[in-house]
């Protein structure tokens, strides 16, 4: 079970807090659980708890940032589910991803993705967990060494682009792990376990 902590970085690519986790192979597909602590946008703490199918579908994800909760499961052509208590229904379907801001959500992402795609994404925003529909693409750049504060890794490398805004940054995926993304998450503490991706020698 690969487990780890990233440094979470500012706007000024200062620290604003950490986000440990933890991954592992679970009784759905895959499962990846988080405990966030934060400054941005204000002091809080957050838990972020995902879980994919076998083709690394959303099969539920739940998330709570204190002051706002959200679950949501793949019903039909919905996520359906609860913000802060209330039902929500989002359009979703087959083809179209989540994203939040952990590197967990990018991580499934390419993992289905095969070659550069734009793709249709829930956006959930930052604390609020309000959601959007947006546009995004995924560009696959090859196999690529990255060193990061916790070793050398052998990973596949991708440019991310967030189509509304044109922000742009790339991420390097070994394993099940995103182990370097640039100007958003170090890789400050790594622990492999049984099934993670090992540091290079």
């Amino acid at each position: 079970m690969p487990q780890g902590r990233y440094t979470v970085l500012g706007e000024d690519g200062k620290p604003v807090g950490t986000e440990s986790f933890r991954c592992a192979p679970g009784p759905m597909g895959w499962r990846y659980f988080s405990d966030i602590d934060t400054t941005d946008p204000s002091p809080h703490r957050e838990v972020v708890d995902v879980a994919v199918d076998a083709d690394r579908r959303i099969a539920r994800v739940r998330i709570d940032t204190g002051e706002h909760d959200l679950l949501l499961e793949p019903r039909g052509d919905t996520l359906a589910g609860f913000r802060d208590h209330v039902a929500i229904e989002i359009p979703y379907g087959p083809d179209v991803h989540l994203d939040y801001f952990t590197p967990a959500t990018n991580l499934i992402t390419t993992k289905r993705l095969p070659a550069t795609t734009e793709i249709d994404v829930v956006y959930l925003e930052l604390f609020t967990l309000e959601w959007s529909l947006v546009r995004q693409r995924y560009e696959p750049k090859g196999p690529e060494e990255v060193e990061t504060p916790s070793g050398r890794f052998a990973a596949d490398r991708w440019t991310f682009t967030a189509l509304d805004s044109g922000w742009s940054a790339d991420l390097w995926v070994a394993g099940d792990t995103v182990v370097a993304y640039d100007r958003l998450f170090e890789l400050s503490w790594y622990e492999a376990g049984a099934s993670g991706a090992r540091p290079l020698a």
